[in-house]
């Protein structure tokens, strides 16, 4: 599956280093495309408030429905 910059998406597997679990909502501000294909996914807080930024493969997070 592909998406685009500005995206919203779903975290489909826990992250407890990042604070991040499955269920959690971001939006994707980058997509790389090299070495392999990849997206910078934002998440914020209720305030929003920046609470983890990472890099996620495409099996790794959804469109939200």
């Amino acid at each position: 599956m592909s998406f685009e910059e500005n995206e919203t998406v779903i975290i489909l597997e826990d992250s407890p280093n990042e604070g991040i679990k499955k269920g959690d909502i971001g939006t994707i501000i980058m997509v790389y495309e090299t070495p392999n294909k990849a997206y910078e996914v934002e998440f914020v807080d209720e305030e929003g408030s920046v609470k983890f930024q990472g890099v996620y493969h495409s099996n790794q997070i959804a469109k939200l429905k």
